[in-house]
């Protein structure tokens, strides 16, 4: 009689434990789902996130309304009376930028491109910008920017080839021929060209941009700081090579140089050992222990814990650990859309490119950076976005596509103006800009 009282309890108590330790599993299985539900809603534009979706994430917002300021701010310009009066470099300029445009078959990117880089600068930062503009066609006058009357205004100096007719002969013909690969970097033409025109300068730092972008509210304040920060937070001062204003998110995924993604396996077992671990003491020395029964620790150190664990996995590396202010980007660095030299560093990038003569230019100077050991640094978040999806140099549009600054699109443009208030009247940023009032 007793044997079965007693085997009739312990039965009772293994079903109570295993309906106790069902419950637990379904609790988790909605949380889990409550959780995934979010991650849907939170990481999709992550490019190398379980969530990721490509339906929407290369809508222009951000882009469209900074792309509406450029467009009105050119336009006053382009008066063809009375416009209004432009400021410009002052002698001894902080930064010159160059910009390297070329006539596009369809798409032009190249107004919204200088209007988004001038609209919104205080006269304190207009005045320490030199802007030079290269038109890069062999002939310049098929240039849909050229001649316009916005462009003598508001540019410091604007120029195209000035070679010998056997280099310029020489260019035509693989402008025919579409091989950019040489082009691109040939002599004095596109890249070296725009490095030399703005060396001239003296400008201490020399920004080369691309002409398919649109560039965000308060960027060259941003800069500033951030070619202040790199003594700050890089206290070895290790000459660097440059400071790049974008990269792409699709360069920046799990890699078998992250311990978190190398060690995978172990990781996970270290979590179910932890909690396993955690739940078999709290059972005893806790108040818990009349819920925490072998069934429960298993499904929550076994099957809940590692589901919670893959799916931080799943958000993506740049979700969990996301770039913010001056960051050494190394080989993750991607691509020429706008790049900060240091001057100093100008002269051997120019002899690098000629030495090399053809090729992607992008990759040639991450080349160069590897054998000379030059530091590469990046501002985050992005402070351009690459509009051009369709390639001016026959590129595919699944390579165009992937050179996106995915989360540039969710900047507010108040609080980006509000940002670039404040740092105009900080007094770092402020005692830097005093000297062009």
């Amino acid at each position: 009689m007793r044997k079965g009282r007693l085997l009739s309890h312990i039965l009772s108590l293994r079903h109570s434990h295993n309906l106790r330790a069902v419950k637990v599993l379904l609790v988790s299985v909605f949380l889990w789902l409550i959780a995934f539900g979010y991650c849907q809603q939170r990481f999709w534009r992550e490019p190398h996130s379980a969530f990721f979706r490509d339906s929407h994430v290369y809508d222009l917002k951000y882009s469209l309304y900074r792309e509406r300021e450029a467009r009105h701010f050119i336009s006053r310009y382009n008066a063809p009376t009375d416009p209004p009066e432009a400021v410009k470099s002052a002698s001894d300029p902080t930064f010159c930028v160059a910009i390297v445009t070329v006539r596009r078959p369809s798409d032009d990117y190249f107004d919204p491109s200088i209007g988004s880089l001038l609209a919104g600068l205080d006269p304190r930062e207009r005045r320490s910008l030199r802007l030079n503009i290269l038109f890069t066609d062999t002939e310049p006058t098929r240039h849909p920017g050229w001649g316009q009357k916005w462009v003598e205004r508001l540019a410091d100096e604007v120029s195209t080839y000035n070679v010998s007719s056997d280099q310029l002969q020489s260019l035509r013909q693989w402008e025919k021929e579409r091989d950019f690969h040489i082009k691109g970097v040939f002599g004095l033409s596109d890249y070296i060209y725009a490095l030399k025109s703005c060396e001239a300068s003296n400008a201490p730092y020399i920004a080369i941009f691309e002409d398919d972008i649109i560039v965000a509210d308060g960027w060259l304040a941003k800069t500033l700081k951030g070619l202040n920060d790199i003594d700050r937070v890089f206290p070895a001062k290790q000459p660097w090579l440059y400071l790049r204003l974008f990269y792409t998110e699709t360069a920046l995924s799990w890699s078998s140089s992250d311990f978190a993604y190398r060690n995978m396996p172990l990781i996970f077992g270290m979590v179910i050992l932890f909690v396993f671990t955690g739940l078999t003491l709290a059972r005893r020395v806790g108040p818990c222990h009349s819920h925490l029964d072998n069934a429960t620790i298993g499904v929550l150190s076994a099957v809940c814990a590692p589901a919670f664990l893959a799916l931080i996995y799943m958000t993506g590396k740049y979700s969990l650990a996301p770039l913010r202010g001056v960051v050494d980007i190394g080989r993750s660095g991607c691509c020429t859309q706008g790049l900060v030299f240091p001057r100093q560093q100008v002269p051997g990038v120019v002899e690098y490119l000629r030495q090399e003569k053809r090729g992607q230019t992008d990759t040639m100077i991450e080349n160069y950076a590897e054998k000379t050991g030059l530091k590469r640094y990046a501002l985050a978040p992005q402070q351009l976005q690459h509009v051009g999806l369709q390639s001016s140099r026959d590129n595919t549009e699944v390579n165009t596509q992937s050179n996106w600054a995915f989360y540039f699109e969710e900047n507010d443009p108040n609080v980006l103006k509000k940002e670039h208030s404040d740092l105009l009247n900080d007094q770092e940023i402020k005692s830097l800009l005093d000297k062009y009032s």
